[in-house]
Order: C-alpha cells, then sequence, then structure tokens
C-alpha cells in the first residue's frame, strides 16, 4: 500500500472485534511514530500503550466515548514538554503528537487495523488512570484493533478541494 492509498482507506474506527493484536505487531506500528518529525526535532513525547483491561476500562469512564473499550489497546500520546510554545506562538505538544498519531493511524491503515482520535476526554481522569504527572499533558487517546467492519464500508464525508484551499490570499 502507498501513503496515498493509506489516507484514502484510513477511518475513524467506533466498533471493534474482540481479536487480539500481537505485542509485537504494536511494536512495529509504534516504529512509525518514532520516525515522526516533531519541532527542532526534540521529540518531546511519551507514549502509553494501555493494554490491561482494568486501566482500558478506567479510561472509558474518562470520556463519552465507550467505544474505544473495546479494542486491546489504547495509545495515549503524552507531550513530555507542553510548556514548550513555537517561534509562531503555538504550543509544539498538540502538533507534534498530532504528527505522530497521524502517522501511527496511517501504518495502521496499511495494516488493516483500524484507530480512531479521541480529544475528548478527561485530562485529569486519564492522567490518575495512566499514572501521568500533573506537569504533562495527555494530548490524544487513540484505540487500536480489528475494525468490525473492512475500512471501505465505513463512511468518510469530506469537503471538496475547492471549498477548503485558497491561493495566495486566505479568503471564505
Amino acid at each position: 500500500m502507498n501513503v496515498e492509498e493509506a489516507i484514502r482507506k484510513r477511518r475513524s474506527v467506533r466498533s471493534y472485534k474482540s481479536e487480539d493484536i500481537p505485542r509485537e505487531k504494536v511494536e512495529k506500528l509504534m516504529e512509525s511514530i518514532r520516525l515522526a518529525p516533531s519541532a527542532t526535532n526534540r521529540q518531546k513525547w511519551k507514549f502509553v500503550i494501555v493494554e490491561d483491561n482494568e486501566k482500558i476500562e478506567g479510561l472509558k469512564d474518562c470520556t463519552k466515548h465507550k467505544f474505544m473499550a473495546q479494542a486491546p489497546y489504547i495509545i495515549a500520546g503524552v507531550s513530555t514538554d507542553p510548556d514548550y510554545v513555537m517561534p509562531n506562538g503555538k504550543a509544539a505538544g498538540p502538533i507534534d503528537l498530532s504528527i505522530a498519531i497521524d502517522h501511527l493511524t496511517l501504518k495502521a491503515t496499511e495494516e488493516e487495523l483500524g484507530t480512531c482520535w479521541i480529544g475528548g476526554f478527561d485530562q485529569d481522569c486519564a492522567k490518575q488512570v495512566l499514572g501521568v504527572p500533573d506537569d504533562l499533558e495527555i494530548v490524544a487517546l487513540t484505540p487500536l484493533g480489528v475494525p468490525e467492519k473492512p475500512l471501505a464500508e465505513i463512511s468518510k464525508d469530506r469537503k471538496k478541494v475547492d471549498e477548503i484551499i485558497a491561493y495566495n490570499e486566505f479568503h471564505k
């Protein structure tokens, strides 16, 4: 599968089979995160691979997205320097972790696995479940598992290109 195929095939999966994924395969997927770019190559992140059922249930209680507990893994992307701000005035952590998790979602797609970006969760609750120190920030969670339906059967509506781009200057 090439990159364009992975981009076109990737879906937000909200229903998973109870099928397990070998740890070796998960670690192979994590290599895609390791290779992701970050602001000034700082790599100020840590990824918690949650496989313990009790912790998965605990994370489920931190969000309205209960479906994520169907997956055998939940990956938590943690910014280890949430106060670092780039020259453009934006915090690097959420941007860096977004890029890294996107690498993961595309590699998972290539492996016929499902993910779903979860930003709607209670930060303090998730930190407590995962033992993340107060001075760090969990940027996102994603379940990782075998989709209940093939990826191609999951809806993916998108705007037309001319609705989202502008050349040379911004216009509505």
